[in-house]
C-alpha cells in the first residue's frame, strides 16, 4: 500500500512537471540543487541545537536496524538530528524558491512547448520528488523502532529510496554519517 502511494505521488509529480513546462521545471530543479547546497552548508550547527526540541526514540535491547548498519545503533541519533536539520533547511530554502517560481508563471514561457520538452520536464519533477522522498525515508530509517524498520525494509520502493537512489543515497550517507560521526 505504501509503495502504491509513493508511485501515485511520483506519477502526480510527473503530471505536474509535464504541465509546468521545461523552463519553470528547470528553474525548480536548479532551485532544489541550490537548496541542497545551502542546507549542506548550514545543517551541522542546527543539528546540535535541535536535539532538545525533537525527541528521538532510544534503541531498546536487542533492536536491529535494517539500514545504516555501518553506524553504531547508539550513534544513530546523531544521524537522525543531522537528517532533520538538513531536511528542514532544505525544505525552507526550497519553499523560498517555489515562492519565487510563482512569479515565473506570469511570464510568457511557452517557447519550448513541444512534446519532448514536456516529457523531460515531467522527469525533472519526478527527480525533485525523489530528492524529498529519499530524505524523508532516510530519516525514518534512522529511528530504531521495529515497526518503522519492518515497514521500510519490507517495501521495495522504500528500501530502494534509502539504499539505491543515486546520487541521493551517496550524498546522504556522506553528509549525515561521514561528516557527523
Amino acid at each position: 500500500m505504501i509503495s502504491l502511494a509513493i508511485l501515485m505521488i511520483l506519477l502526480w509529480q510527473f503530471y505536474i512537471g509535464y504541465h509546468r513546462g521545461i523552463i519553470l521545471q528547470t528553474f525548480y530543479v536548479f532551485g532544489a540543487i541550490l537548496s541542497f547546497w545551502l542546507a549542506k552548508n548550514y545543517y551541522q550547527t542546527l543539528s546540535s541545537k535541535i536535539s532538545l526540541w525533537i525527541p528521538y526514540s532510544n534503541p531498546a535491547e536487542g533492536v536491529q536496524t535494517a539500514f545504516f548498519k555501518e553506524v553504531n545503533i547508539f550513534d544513530l541519533n546523531k544521524v537522525f538530528y543531522a537528517g532533520i536539520a538538513f531536511f528542514g533547511l532544505f525544505a525552507i530554502f526550497y519553499l523560498l524558491v517555489r515562492l519565487i517560481g510563482i512569479f515565473l508563471h506570469f511570464m510568457p514561457l511557452n517557447h519550448f512547448d513541444d512534446f519532448p520538452y514536456h516529457i523531460v520536464s515531467g522527469f525533472l519533477a519526478v527527480s525533485v520528488a525523489l530528492m524529498f522522498l529519499s530524505m524523508i525515508t532516510s530519516i525514518l530509517a534512522t529511528v530504531p523502532i521495529p515497526i518503522i524498520q519492518d515497514q521500510l525494509s519490507s517495501h521495495f520502493i522504500l528500501k530502494a529510496l534509502v539504499d539505491h537512489c543515486p546520487p541521493m543515497t551517496t550524498l546522504i550517507r556522506d553528509l549525515w554519517i561521514h561528516k557527523i560521526i
